[in-house]
């Protein structure tokens, strides 16, 4: 295990981040170059999240789930994409999943149903709740877009995502992520991915998965020790070199003049059926629940 690791807490990113209340991303090498690893700390970005949407706390750990994979399929990328979207589509009572991680650090993201009331075991498992469905994701990289999507294996997001990346990009990865609740908010968020590239020897892939295998839990890990502590045990044994250590927030792009140029594209059948009976037209963005407001003359400007 390299002897950097206890330094990445006090690295001028991790402060920055730390002042601007938002999450925390490292990625790097091990085994001498033959495992890619990218690990995400999302805690005080879902807690955002949470309290913008409302979210339940069975609503609170899909998205969290989601954004951590959606920061993690970004930054394992070998060519960084602007953005990564994640979109899980079920026939289950949670209904559509969005994530989205682009570059600066920003992720946000939705879901379909963000009041989900918990069983009355206190079980946090997704499947009941996604269903059936899919796996989409969608890269945009100058200006272009690319998007393959799966069928979901297991609706519990971890296993779906690596899954993906072994149908979509024949690599072998290990992909886990987790959301722990508290009583007032999120105690912990995040994941990790590590990918064994091709060549990698068979030695080091056993030790990878018996590092994962003695891994108490991606959430309780990072509550009780952070994303050092996750790192450190995923990876113990191996040499580890940090290539990246960046801030994360929860961040949406919505404006009222970038959404009122939306609504003035509609058909003036479809704009007429959004305005109240005060003729005005009230939308709320389904990111981070701001809400604006058009006159009909605004509109039909």
């Amino acid at each position: 295990m390299s002897e950097n690791i206890g330094a990445y807490e006090e690295t001028p990113e991790a402060a920055t981040a730390a002042e601007a209340g938002g999450g925390r991303l490292l990625s790097g090498l091990a085994g001498r170059g033959a495992l890619r690893w990218v690990v995400v700390d999302l805690a005080l970005p879902l807690d955002e999240a949470r309290r913008r949407l409302d979210l339940s706390p069975l609503s609170a750990v899909a998205l969290g789930r989601a954004l951590s994979g959606a920061a993690l399929l970004r930054r394992i990328a070998l060519k960084v994409p602007s953005r990564v979207t994640l979109e899980i589509a079920g026939d289950g009572p949670l209904g559509r999943v969005v994530a989205e991680a682009e570059t600066g650090g920003g992720v946000r993201g939705m879901v379909g149903n963000p009041r989900l009331v918990t069983p009355e075991d206190g079980s946090m498992s997704l499947a009941p709740w996604i269903g059936n469905g899919s796996l989409r994701v969608t890269r945009e990289s100058e200006g272009r877009r690319y998007a393959s999507e799966v069928t979901l294996v297991t609706s519990e997001i971890g296993l779906d995502l690596a899954h993906y990346l072994e149908q979509s990009e024949q690599i072998r990865s290990a992909v886990l992520v987790g959301v722990l609740p508290a009583t007032t908010g999120i105690a912990a968020a995040g994941g990790l991915i590590v990918e064994a590239l091709p060549g990698t020897p068979e030695e080091d892939v056993e030790r990878l998965e018996g590092n994962l295998r003695g891994l108490e839990g991606v959430s309780s890990t990072l509550a009780t020790g952070g994303l050092a502590a996750l790192e450190r045990t995923v990876l113990e044994g191996f040499d580890v070199e940090l290539l990246e250590d960046r801030p994360l927030a929860y961040r949406c792009g919505c404006s009222r003049e970038r959404l009122g140029a939306q609504l003035t594209a509609l058909a003036r059948r479809e704009l007429d059926s959004l305005l109240e009976d005060d003729g005005v037209c009230r939308a709320e963005c389904s990111f981070c629940a701001a809400r604006y407001e058009f006159t009909a003359a605004e509109l039909s400007a």
